[in-house]
């Protein structure tokens, strides 16, 4: 069926859906006089354009006037998306693409590069570095938390390195919790539904005095598995527990330090691995496992602000992770982190941004039968400056932001990472921006140190003879020296309001690549940095307030690659040419939403996933104040769908299925 079928298909239930719901606005306004008192929904346009956002600039600007391609998700998105997990969050932002490969695994990509995980994005929670430096991923079964502490997560589309560092090549996902003050009193909240079983939720906050807040916390998740194309459940079912704590504490003299930390365990961590059989000929069995994870951190952070100008802030953490993974493989990894940052205002119209940081890492590996890495134990160490400008001229309305990062690491020595943006802003209807930036992906440890055998072979093909019947395993070992990826990207944006109902941001960009890390197409899979080319595209979000208590939003987001070198084709065809989404958000009274959300992937032929159109739809009553019931259903098109086939790691792909439950939230 091709796309105009499945549309015209499939717009007929959207059809449907939206008459069912104009009846529904409808009897029900005849009963309801009272008005909606979401804070979100009564935002006009042009106070949501004011919203703030920090990640970009490393100050607090208004979203409007901010010089990148960035997109923030709100506490609002967060309830009336019905998603359950961070990862699925990032699939209202456009140009990203989220692909879940199975029911505990996911991986998120940004302007054609996708790869397993996530491994060209940086994600920060409260300024803390999640990038696995072991893996050189962002693992998203462990970036979880109770989703009503989240205050917002800004999204950069495009090079985030200038202040956060060589993994945020492609973006930077910066996650921002509630402050413990205003999470007091407890929170209940479960969800249940024929993949969730259950998932519950558990908080109290409290104050010891007027300046002194905190919170502790508790999480269970149980998912059900996914299903294969024939309908038997894939191996992949999990659960995870988490529990934490925040403790806040504003001193005197401007100064506000806070703790926090976390605690993550599963014994439940399905799947299954491709590995070798020492005693068949180019085969490899599936084995199916349960993966283990232990993990936790610390944090403490203490700033100082006098003003809007000038801060400065430290922050220290300590992560311990243990995992054994589907194939066998176990790491214990350690990490500190230590980074100090401060912004100095030099004048009215300049202000100076500069910081350092050192994270020190230090891992042991087990080897499994597939996967081996030598040294079995290493150290590394990361050091990072940065330092940047921040101009107004022409009363506010021409901004300049210049700096560059500088770091040196274990694996390619010195780096530097420049970038350049500059914004027009005439009026409050109209901004202009544009960037220039030269960002560096370094390989990590797994590139460096680690041996792959997919299967044995027979000593005497190897050897270009006749069979021997003497069977050793093909070792592919990862490149030694291998240089860093390099970008250079090129943006521009445009965001205009069009009246008081309508917010339109528009995205252009160029992004050259040199050095991509890729395995050889002759070389036994050894890996190389034969591939480079360029990607272009374009992301268009629209916002459109048809009535104070009806938002509906759309997003666009269109790639292409040209790349050069080994294995092109599966690159280019990793991630999906289009991309859309279009979610209504309706308030029908004071106690009464119905949001719905339509998204269409087009097709990732070397990920063997085919284009899908997929619909979620939810109600909530609001029952009381402090008691709501939601009923969601998710993927209401079709049975299931594959997103992302792990052909190295599985036997077969996992699909994402229809979804139906139910969520019970309540504070007292």
């Amino acid at each position: 069926m091709n796309l105009k079928q499945l549309t015209g298909f499939r717009g007929s239930a959207w059809t449907c859906v939206t008459l069912i719901l104009s009846l529904i606005v409808t009897t029900h306004a005849q009963h309801q006089e009272t008005q909606p008192n979401n804070a979100f929904m009564n935002l006009s346009i042009e106070e949501l354009g004011q919203l703030d956002v920090t990640a970009v600039t490393g100050v607090t600007e208004t979203w409007f006037q901010s010089p990148a391609a960035v997109y923030v998700i709100t506490q609002d998105d967060i309830q009336r998306t019905g998603h359950q997990s961070i990862a699925d969050l990032l699939r209202m932002v456009p140009g990203v693409n989220v692909a879940q490969i199975s029911s505990n695994n996911w991986t998120v990509g940004t302007r054609g590069l996708q790869g397993n995980f996530t491994d060209s994005m940086l994600m920060l929670v409260d300024g803390r570095s999640v990038y696995d430096p072991l893996q050189f991923v962002i693992r998203w079964d462990t970036q979880d938390m109770i989703l009503d502490d989240i205050q917002n997560i800004e999204v950069i589309r495009g090079p985030g390195t200038t202040l956060w560092g060589s993994n945020a090549i492609n973006g930077v996902v910066s996650l921002t919790t509630k402050p413990a003050s205003q999470t007091q009193g407890w929170l209940f909240d479960t969800v249940i539904g024929n993949h969730e079983q259950p998932t519950i939720s558990l908080r109290y906050g409290d104050k010891i005095e007027d300046n002194m807040h905190f919170r502790i916390w508790s999480k269970y998740a149980n998912r059900d598995a996914f299903k294969h194309a024939d309908g038997n459940d894939a191996p992949d079912d999990w659960d995870m527990f988490r529990t934490g704590f925040r403790f806040d504490v504003d001193a005197p003299d401007q100064l506000h330090w806070s703790m926090q930390g976390s605690f993550f365990h599963t014994d439940q961590l399905g799947g299954d691995s491709n590995l070798p059989d020492p005693s068949t000929f180019f085969a490899s069995s599936n084995v199916i496992t349960d993966g283990r994870i232990n993990s936790g951190y610390l944090q403490a952070t203490i700033t100082q602000q006098r003003d809007d100008e000038n801060k400065w802030s430290i922050m220290a953490a300590y992560d311990r992770t243990t995992r054994t993974t589907h194939d066998g493989f176990e790491s214990l990894r350690d990490i500190i982190d230590l980074d100090y940052r401060q912004r100095y205002a030099l004048d009215d119209d300049h202000l100076l941004i500069w910081g350092a940081s050192w994270q020190y890492t230090s891992d042991h590996t087990e080897k499994s039968p597939a996967v081996t890495f030598t040294p079995q134990d290493k150290c590394t160490n990361l050091f990072t400056a940065f330092i940047q400008s921040s101009m107004q001229f022409f009363d506010d309305k021409l901004a300049l932001v210049i700096g560059s990062e500088f770091e040196h690491n274990n694996y390619t020595g010195f780096e530097y990472h420049p970038s350049a943006r500059i914004s027009w802003t005439p009026d409050i209807n109209n901004n202009l921006w544009a960037s220039v930036s030269r960002a560096v992906r370094t390989p990590g440890r797994v590139n460096t140190s680690s041996q792959i055998t997919p299967f044995y072979v027979d000593t005497g093909i190897l050897g270009g003879g006749p069979p021997s019947g003497i069977l050793i395993p093909l070792t592919i070992g990862n490149g030694q020296d291998l240089e860093p990826e390099v970008l250079l990207a090129y943006e521009m944006g445009y965001r205009v309001h069009l009246g008081q109902q309508l917010l339109v941001d528009w995205t252009a960009y160029i992004n050259n690549y040199d050095n991509l890390i890729t395995s050889s197409q002759t070389d036994f899979g050894q890996l190389n940095n034969n591939l480079q080319g360029q990607i272009y595209g374009t992301e268009i979000s629209i916002v459109y307030n048809p009535a104070p208590s009806w938002r509906l939003e759309a997003g666009y987001g269109y790639c292409r690659s040209f790349l050069q070198g080994d294995r092109e084709v599966e690159y280019e065809t990793s991630y999906p040419a289009n991309q859309f989404h279009l979610r209504s958000y309706l308030d029908i009274g004071s106690d009464l939403e119905i949001n719905t959300a339509l998204y269409y992937v087009d097709n990732a032929n070397a990920q063997q996933a085919d284009s899908y159109l997929r619909l979620d739809t939810g109600l909530t009553w609001q029952v009381k104040s402090n008691l709501s019931i939601s009923l969601w259903a998710q993927n209401l098109l079709d049975n299931q769908h594959a997103e992302f086939f792990d052909v190295e790691r599985s036997a077969e792909a996992s699909e994402v299925p229809r979804s139906i439950y139910a969520r019970i939230n309540m504070t007292f």
